[in-house]
């Protein structure tokens, strides 16, 4: 077989790595799991009967781009009519298996002439809401309410804040608005006493990170001028290499799967994307898919995103590097960097895309890849038990401030002016900030990884700052990072952080709020509502006894994070030379 010919992914990597992959492949011909997977055979996971139904109800992933074909002029109707009605932005009000596959689509494929603008809105931050409206006419706006179980607390208080932004305007509210929900949900509802423009009822058997080729990621991307038609049928071209009859090898989700899956349980558990320029959004999506499909029972796969590549010496043998090359991009620097890190044995899967559309293939091909790798790890790949527990540390953290109007106050254990930090204890002598920093840092082990978890505005200042202190970060103690924002991170990295492995570093990092907005009808703001979901994360990851420290920065949010790089770095821990 020529390289060509070589059935997707190839799998470059040293002889012994070789094999774990060639007897994972094998252990899924034995086993039958194509064929399995294809009948929905929910004991590929687990043994208990109740668990058994509950993952079959969650498997219309498997065949979805077929139903939404059939749904192509739902959706093109609507298309059609908001722009005959002259709107010119949509504004998606979603989170995690809501949001983020819009927001690759928008990144990567760009806004088509004579179609909407699409603005996600995956957060709780005052200053981020106000920037998105701030660019918007909110007269040529079509909202898009996104939740599966249409109880999301974020998407609802964007939804009463627009709600009553457009009303003030006069009107015709409805009109502005629609809805994607799984039918019988309280949005569905919602949207019906509203009297909403559409309401999209999606298949129910889907959870939100397998939803891609779903309304919930087909109608954003048509409102923009995707041809979700081509997407769609790129999708079923997968679906058919890697249908039941296909041996493993030649399986491009099961080979995948196997991959992740056999070098996933021997230590390379830290799946690290390099991405072409163009394709560099994709790893938002299957960040979420990964991690909240693996992180659990103590276990799971680290998805490694937006972390550019370093030379050899800063990555340590616990890495899997991931490579989505599209042709025409301007690849030269990936290329040779991935050239030196394979020549010093790093592991590495490829992927050769023609165009943007084999994006389609590539969100079916990944979906069935991390449920063989949560076969490989005996964990329910479709359930995300610990994401609950944040969302409900929120809930009770509001309550207390609907009684008492106030949230709890952390008492910080270093106060140097515009830094502040929170944590346990060190020890004596390790009250001043950079010993404090030191010590906590002193924990980071080979195999571990920091995730850094910013609770402040995802702005392109803010975000050149984070991503450079994460780089000194892992160029430092030469360990996997991660950046996520909060609250975006909790619907995706959150389930790993409490349910996976005890090998993170938390860094969690707020920041002033420039001008709040208050949610209509509740007594809190946005301002408040982020701070709950901040300390209710810290609670959780507490409870889990995950290390983990709050910095808050006060004023000059991108000053202040130049200067905890400065401090967090350069610190020499015992024993380096």
């Amino acid at each position: 077989m020529t390289a060509q010919q070589e059935p997707e992914p190839q799998f470059e990597a040293e002889s012994a790595l070789q094999e774990l992959v060639r007897a994972g492949l094998e252990r899924l011909n034995a086993e039958n799991v194509a064929r399995r997977i294809w009948e929905r055979d929910a004991s590929l996971w687990k043994s208990d009967p109740a668990v058994q139904q509950e993952i079959r109800e969650r498997l219309g992933w498997l065949t979805v781009a077929n139903t939404m074909q059939e749904r192509l002029q739902e959706i093109e109707g609507l298309v059609e009519a908001v722009r005959q009605d002259g709107y010119r932005y949509a504004v998606l009000l979603g989170m995690g298996g809501s949001s983020l596959c819009p927001e690759v689509l928008r990144l990567t494929f760009g806004v088509a002439p004579g179609y909407l603008d699409l603005f996600v809105l995956d957060t709780t931050d005052p200053d981020t809401i106000r920037a998105v409206e701030e660019r918007i006419d909110l007269s040529k706006t079509l909202f898009i309410v996104a939740s599966k179980s249409g109880e999301t607390i974020e998407t609802l208080s964007h939804f009463r804040y627009f709600w009553h932004r457009v009303s003030e305007r006069g009107g015709e509210n409805g009109a502005h608005f629609i809805a994607i929900t799984d039918p019988g949900t309280s949005l569905e509802r919602l949207a019906h006493d509203h009297h909403f423009r559409h309401v999209f009822a999606n298949p129910p058997d889907i959870g939100g990170r397998y939803s891609a080729l779903s309304f919930f990621g087909l109608v954003p991307g048509a409102l923009i001028g995707v041809d979700i038609k081509q997407l769609l049928a790129r999708a079923q071209a997968a679906m058919s290499r890697c249908s039941a009859s296909q041996a493993a090898a030649d399986n491009p989700g099961l080979r995948l799967g196997a991959i992740l899956g056999a070098l996933g349980t021997h230590g390379r558990d830290k799946i690290t994307f390099v991405l072409s320029p163009a394709l560099a959004s994709y790893g938002y999506w299957v960040e979420q898919l990964i991690a909240e499909s693996t992180g659990k029972e103590g276990r799971g796969l680290l998805p490694v995103e937006g972390e550019a590549l370093g030379a050899p010496a800063v990555y340590g043998n616990d890495r899997l590097f991931v490579y989505l090359r599209l042709e025409g991009d301007d690849n030269a620097a990936l290329d040779e960097g991935l050239a030196r890190l394979h020549a010093a044995g790093q592991p590495l899967v490829r992927f050769q895309l023609a165009d943007r559309y084999d994006l389609g293939a590539q969100f079916f091909i990944w979906e069935l890849a991390t449920a063989v790798a949560g076969i490989f790890l005996q964990i329910n790949a479709f359930d995300q038990p610990n994401v609950q527990e944040s969302k409900d540390n929120t809930a009770r953290l509001l309550e207390r401030f609907r009684s008492e109007g106030k949230l709890p106050e952390l008492e910080p254990v270093v106060n140097e002016g515009a830094l502040r930090l929170y944590g346990r204890k060190m020890g004596e002598g390790k009250e001043d900030l950079d010993s404090y920093l030191q010590a906590f840092l002193d924990q980071v082990h080979p195999g571990d990884y920091i995730a850094l978890m910013a609770y402040v505005q995802r702005s392109a200042v803010n975000e050149s700052a984070l991503q450079a202190l994460r780089l000194r970060l892992r160029d430092r103690y030469r360990v996997a990072t991660t950046l996520g924002y909060g609250p975006r991170f909790l619907h995706s990295t959150g389930q790993l952080h409490k349910g996976g492995p005890n090998n993170g570093v938390f860094i969690q990092i707020t920041g002033d709020v420039k001008q709040d907005i208050a949610i209509p009808g509740e007594p809190y703001t946005f301002g408040i509502l982020k701070e709950a979901q901040a300390l209710g994360d810290l609670f959780a990851l507490s409870a889990h006894q995950r290390r983990n420290i709050r910095i808050a920065i006060g004023g000059d949010l991108a000053a202040g994070l130049q200067a905890l790089a400065q401090r967090l770095v350069p610190v020499e821990r015992q024993g380096d030379g």
